[in-house]
């Protein structure tokens, strides 16, 4: 378990990830800046926590899918191996229930998505069936998802103050932009030294196309810590329907409960489905009793506990919930697609 005071430095980078280590000891009422900065370093070096970065999908204009899949038996972890070695498949988890692993997957539009699906997952030996959801909408995800380890005095102090572009102002990637965001998806508290050694730029132009990108919403920071270690080591996904006419207002509310880490609508049978860190599996009963007190509307279709996390948004992780390795997310392209059909 992490103490309390690495629970609050955890909660002040997720408020700001890219947060000067002055602004996070001034949040803690720690006088120095360099010890802040060491304990990060500990807890980023075992991989307790860390920064990462990716693309927004609708700004970007990817498309995103939660893909469920059933494999032989014996093979679950053969097939998550090898599924979590790609770019593409941004996180893989082990579930209990009607599936066998539960996927994350990015790609640059449907083509793509579909022959990434058709020439690749569905040919990995062992794996027998799949189910594929869109998603339509994200109402919350592990971004916004807090430890609540900090006052509301400490919040405000770590605004990073970044002033938001209005809705719909358009953005025009560059491959810089690209490589940037790669970095990023490997350490969201890179320098900007280091971003433009590595991305072959100066380091004003990578502090402004950073900016840039955050400021419009197509390039989201988060701070992710090992679960277990915050004293909640089941995962559960619930999936559900709830009438059109109140999905807006179901989903709001779901996003707004605690325990969510993510919540989205999505293609399919089940139109509403949600990520929950819970402490227990007991709890498990007790959030689902909430959400029908709350929520009656929303019909229960199944719920897949978590039995392992083998990748989460890219970082590969170990049974302890602990990072041990990086894959940078990238949407499946339309070339990657034709050239796994050669």
């Amino acid at each position: 378990m992490l103490s309390e005071s690495d629970l609050a430095l955890v909660n002040a980078l997720q408020v700001w990830p890219r947060a000067p280590w002055s602004a996070v000891a001034a949040s803690l009422g720690v006088r120095s800046a360099d010890a802040v900065a060491r304990r990060w370093e500990r807890l980023s070096g075992s991989g307790d926590a860390w920064t990462t970065a990716y693309f927004a999908a609708p700004a970007n204009g990817d498309c995103v899918a939660f893909v469920t899949v059933r494999c032989l038996p014996g093979t679950k972890d053969e097939v998550a191996a090898a599924l979590a070695h790609d770019s593409c498949c941004i996180s893989v988890e082990v579930t209990a229930g009607a599936q066998d692993l539960m996927l994350t997957v990015a790609a640059q539009n449907l083509e793509a998505l579909n022959h990434y699906l058709l020439r690749r997952v569905e040919r990995i030996p062992g794996l027998t069936a799949t189910t594929t959801a869109l998603v339509t909408r994200f109402y919350s995800e592990g971004a916004n998802w807090r430890l609540h380890a900090l006052g509301a005095s400490a919040h405000a102090a770590l605004d990073p103050g970044l002033d938001r572009q209005q809705p719909g102002t358009a953005f025009t990637f560059s491959a810089l932009d690209r490589r940037l965001a790669r970095l990023l998806s490997e350490n969201g508290r890179a320098s900007y030294a280091e971003l433009a050694r590595d991305a072959g730029t100066s380091q004003a132009t990578a502090r402004r196309r950073t900016t840039a990108m955050l400021r419009s919403r197509v390039l989201s920071l988060r701070c992710e810590v090992a679960a277990p270690l915050v004293g909640l080591p089941v995962t559960v996904t619930v999936r559900g329907r709830v009438a059109a006419e109140n999905v807006d207002r179901v989903a709001a509310g779901f996003a707004g409960l605690a325990p969510v880490r993510m919540c989205a609508t999505v293609t399919g049978e089940h139109n509403l489905l949600a990520t929950v860190w819970l402490p227990s599996i007991s709890a498990i009963q007790q959030f689902e009793q909430v959400v029908a007190r709350n929520f009656p509307s929303f019909v229960v279709h199944d719920t897949l506990v978590n039995l392992r996390t083998v990748k989460r948004m890219g970082r590969l992780l170990a049974e302890s919930g602990r990072a041990t390795g990086v894959v940078p997310m990238r949407a499946w392209s339309a070339t990657e697609s034709h050239q796994a059909a050669v």
